[in-house]
Formats: C-alpha cells, structure tokens, sequence
C-alpha cells in the first residue's frame, strides 16, 4: 500500500512541474468570441469566497470572517477591452481583466503569483528588502519593484505614486474604512483572507480567487487540483500508522504562549500528518492564549516540537530554563520552519509554503516517519541542533 502511495505521489509530482513549465503560455480558450468568459472554477473548500460565471462578466465575492451575514468585498471582473454589461449587479469594484500590474501587502500572496506565472506583474512588494523569492528580490535591488510598506502600516504615498491596476492585502476587521483614501483616488483592492481559513487546502485554495484576476482561472483550477490530490495522497499514509506520536507548537512570547486551535489550518495540518494533538478537540480557529504553566502540565511528554521561534537548542534555553523540561527539548526532536530563509531574512514558510501545503505535510512525515519518505529532504521544516 505504502509504495502504492509512493509512485501515485512521484507520478502527481511529475504532473504539477508540467503545468508549472507551461504556465507562461496564453491560454485564449478562456474566453468566448463575444468577449465573455466560459469558466469558472468550483470552490471546494473554501467558503470565504466564491466565483461565479455570468454571461459576459465574472462575479467575485468575498465573506466577513468576522460578521458572515456581510460581504467584505464584491467585484466584477470583465475581459479588458470591453465594457461592463448594463444589468451586472451592484460591486464594490469592476475590474478589466487580465491585470498586468500589480502590488502586494502581503508575502503569503507570492506563492500564489508564483505557480501562475505572474510575478513580472508585481510591480510593488511588502517589505521589500525581506523578500526571499530571488527573482522578486533581485528586481526590488535593481529598483524595479517599489517598497510599499507592510500590511499594518502601508505607505500611502508610495502606493498612490505606483498607482496599480490592483492591489491585493490581507483582509482584517474593518479594513475597509482605512482604506478609503486608495479606493477614493481609483485603485482596486482585492482582499486576500486565506489566513482567516481553517484547512492548509482552503488556504491554499485562494489560487484561485488570485488567478481570476490574470484570467488564469483554468490553469488555478489545475493547479488547485494537482496540490489537493498530492496532499490527500499524503495525508493517507499518516492513517496506516495506529500509533499516532503527540506533538506541541510554538513558544511562550511575553508571557503568553499562543497554541493552535482545534480548528485551526495549523493544528489540521499536524492532525493530518497523524499527531494526537492534545487540544485537537477545541474548537477555536486561531491560536488559543495560554500560560507556559498549562502547556507544561498537558503537553511536556509530546513527542515532537514544531515551530519555536529559535535558530537552536541553545537560544531556546537561554529563552527559558524550562523549555529543557519537555520531553522532545531532551530527546532532540525540535523542529522549525526555516529550512528556507535567505540572508536577508526572508523565509519561503511565509511565501511559497501557503500555496504549497502538499510539500509542508511531506516534510512532517518525513519527521514523524523517515523510514516512509527514506529519500525526501525537509523543505520548510529544519530540525534544531
């Protein structure tokens, strides 16, 4: 069964470096003669968003995490060239499409313009200088991309002077009313939420709600459906093992130790690697406020640690004398998630990791079980010394 597994894992791999070499081609089947569209992707698992396909035009909408009754935003996508048909309905924004500029407050977004084939469109970036995608960052050197801030503090300046066709943010309670100077002068937001999901496959998802605006929703759908099936893949050989190791997450931060909810994308991403999570059955989505002295007391015999803030056993101790008193601090078996950080501080966790889920729960098997994946090499996770 394993090696089953194995070869239809090596064989999706294949498929998924095929698209990813072609993704740079024009794909004219997207549209019809009378410059309408004539497909639209099926949203499997996120229900923050949703496309629809309406004769000549495509409908976007986007949920209120925090107040489901309301729209957080609406847009109406048409082909570029043409105008919007006279009955399409009320939207926040009507944008021609495909974009061909675009800026970024958020570097979890990069993964998505990545797989798409699209980040010559980015023409301005968050933190620019913490990039760790080598061809933004060699553009952003060459001052090809403008620096526009970061998600809590943009440069209002810097974004009116760049003036993009859109400009994608992260999405947080009402965001909206900060952002009425950008959209009072013209520019288009579109507000990208996949933090706010509670699988790493719905976030992941947001390729697609990315690619409606590149006119790339066909080759987002394929994608989408190649990282899905390799991460189910995966996700099946964690369930031929009965006996599932604990694990615990993050560090204690000024006092508090934020630990994942039950229901939250990070603590599903263990709970699919096989991890009995001791709080698998709270059902928060975000991370839960706890005492160092709680965690101690429910999860100092896990087995495996994922995701403290430190380059090494040591600084962790220098951190706390008591992080030595859990059970995977002696026995090694603490893991971060920069295998991937480049000089400059940018770690690909935060970038292509989000698009990527399928390769992130890869390197908890190889953790959790070497002798499965015997050749694989950790791609995000790092185990500290």
């Amino acid at each position: 069964m394993i090696q089953k597994l194995l070869t239809a894992f090596i064989c999706i791999m294949a498929l998924l470096a095929c698209n990813s070499s072609s993704k740079k081609q024009v794909n004219d089947e997207y549209f019809s003669k009378t410059g309408g569209f004539n497909f639209a992707p099926n949203i499997k698992y996120s229900d923050l968003f949703n496309i629809e396909l309406v004769g000549n035009y495509k409908r976007i909408t986007v949920t209120n995490p925090w107040q489901k009754s309301d729209t957080l935003s609406s847009y109406i996508l048409i082909q570029k060239g043409t105008k919007a048909p006279a009955n399409t309905p009320k939207a926040d924004f009507v944008i021609p499409v495909p974009i061909d500029e675009m800026a970024i407050l958020s570097s979890t977004h990069i993964g998505f313009v990545d797989l798409l084939g699209e980040l010559d469109k980015i023409s301005g970036i968050t933190n620019g200088n913490q990039i760790y995608n080598k061809y933004l960052n060699d553009r952003f050197k060459n001052g090809e991309i403008v620096e526009i801030g970061h998600q809590m503090g943009s440069h209002l300046e810097s974004i009116l002077g760049l003036f993009p066709e859109l400009l994608m943010k992260t999405g947080f309670d009402n965001v909206r009313q900060e952002d009425s100077r950008i959209v009072d002068v013209g520019i288009p937001i579109a507000y990208n939420i996949e933090w706010m999901e509670s699988s790493m496959l719905a976030r992941a998802e947001w390729i697609k709600f990315v690619g409606a605006f590149f006119n790339k929703d066909r080759e987002a759908d394929s994608i989408f459906n190649v990282i899905e099936h390799n991460y189910n893949e995966i996700k099946q050989i964690a369930k031929i093992f009965d006996n599932k190791p604990t694990a615990l997450s993050g560090n204690d931060f000024k006092g508090t130790w934020y630990m994942p909810g039950g229901n939250s994308y990070a603590a599903k991403l263990i709970i699919d690697a096989g991890v009995d999570y001791h709080y698998k059955n709270e059902s928060s989505k975000g991370s839960m406020p706890l005492s160092f002295e709680v965690v101690l007391d429910n999860m100092a015999d896990a087995d495996y640690w994922f995701g403290p803030r430190a380059k090494s056993l040591k600084e962790l101790e220098k951190m706390d004398e008591r992080y030595k008193l859990f059970k995977a601090f002696k026995n090694g078996n603490v893991y971060t998630i920069n295998g991937r950080v480049n000089e400059y501080g940018g770690n690909d966790y935060w970038e292509s990791g989000v698009a990527r889920p399928d390769i992130i729960l890869k390197d908890l098997i190889k953790i959790l079980h070497p002798e499965i994946l015997p050749e694989h090499e950790l791609f995000y996770y790092k185990k500290l010394q």
